[in-house]
């Protein structure tokens, strides 16, 4: 069973090293038009295109900072009050 072509495209990008690939190098991994490789990356919501480069979006790292940041703060305000009584 293979992949569909916009998920092994999503693939093949986010395991370059920089998760980016020029339009060229994917359409001959792939094995399609170049003008192929811009519909494939448009039907993926985590490509984008710049230029002649495909490239992964970054994720944020915003949600996990502040959860952890949060949890620090109970632990360290549970330390203080045990410290008072």
């Amino acid at each position: 069973m293979s992949l569909p072509k916009h998920v092994e495209l999503s693939q093949t990008v986010k395991a370059c090293k920089n998760k980016a690939m020029t339009i060229d190098d994917a359409a001959a991994h792939l094995g399609v038009p170049k003008f192929f490789v811009a519909a494939l990356a448009e039907s993926c919501p985590d490509l984008i295109i710049e230029g002649n480069v495909v490239m992964a979006k970054r994720e944020s790292n915003g949600p996990v900072i502040f959860t952890l940041l949060f949890f620090m703060g109970i632990i360290t305000i549970a330390g203080l009050m045990s410290g008072i009584g």
